[in-house]
């Protein structure tokens, strides 16, 4: 699957760079508007690595998430932890003890930072992508973390849970190693339940609901092939979030972010595999 017109995505991103290095989606070169932020170069360098390509200015966009984490306080607190240190993770910058040692204590701050059941599906959120960088980071969670972890889980408020969230609660169980593999697929297979006949995947069963962070979680989730209908349709969808300058908003007609942009080069990875998976089952 390679509809997405790459040439003026491309472009696009290249666009949202700023001199400093990092990127910001609605950066205008001609008046100089747009500041360069963590978020906005995490997700631009995400999509060069989906492109299979590498950033123009690499090391200047390294180097600029370096000495920005370094004087900026509120990189040491999620979300914008995750965005710095997965954007200096994609650009080759290696992290240093103290990226480490923010990562642990982070993680430590948000096992044990709330107070009521209504609260958890938000820390889920600022969670997951830490957990899934120490992964990267070879830092293990400690028994004691993935037994804190365990009881959130089992605190949290019984389904149905929009699809984004379904992927964070499995992605969850997955790294507190609390559960066993039938209670995680069990969890996975709920996936089923948001499918839709024209939109693909659904924000929570019998809505109609539907952007590119929902397909991709529900692809994400899906372990069963696609249909060959269900390829088309999606990659519809897709198309249609591309706008003619190259960028890709949430759904068909929003402004263009390079965080919806990210997705759908990530959206356009999945397809591809489950389009082969296809190919190879025929």
């Amino acid at each position: 699957m390679d509809s997405l017109n790459r040439p003026n995505l491309y472009r696009y991103l290249d666009r949202c760079r700023t001199p400093e290095g990092g990127y910001c989606y609605f950066r205008d070169p001609e008046s100089g508007a747009g500041f360069p932020n963590g978020a906005d170069t995490c997700w631009a360098l995400a999509a060069f690595r989906f492109l299979g390509s590498d950033p123009p200015f690499l090391a200047r966009t390294g180097r600029w998430l370096r000495d920005e984490r370094d004087r900026n306080e509120i990189a040491r607190l999620s979300p914008y932890l995750f965005w710095f240190l997965e954007g200096l993770r994609l650009s080759g910058v290696p992290f240093s003890s103290e990226d480490r040692d923010c990562l642990v204590r982070e993680t430590a701050r948000l096992l044990e930072d709330w107070t009521s059941p209504s609260e958890l599906p938000s820390l889920f959120e600022d969670l997951a992508p830490l957990l899934c960088l120490r992964r990267k980071a070879s830092l293990p969670l400690s028994e004691k973390e993935k037994g804190r972890l365990k009881e959130l889980l089992d605190l949290e408020a019984p389904p149905p849970f929009p699809l984004p969230e379904l992927r964070t609660r499995v992605v969850l169980m997955e790294e507190s190693g609390k559960f066993s593999k039938a209670m995680i697929a069990k969890e996975r297979s709920k996936e089923s339940e948001y499918r839709h006949p024209v939109f693909g995947y659904v924000i929570v069963p019998g809505s109609s609901r539907s952007d590119l962070f929902i397909l991709r979680s529900g692809l994400l989730l899906r372990k069963d092939p696609l249909a060959p209908v269900e390829i088309r349709s999606m990659e519809s969808l897709l198309l249609l979030c591309q706008s003619r300058e190259g960028g890709v908003g949430q759904v068909g007609g929003a402004v263009p972010t390079l965080e919806a942009s990210s997705a759908a080069l990530e959206l356009g990875v999945l397809l591809s595999r489950f389009s082969q998976s296809e190919e190879r089952i025929l």
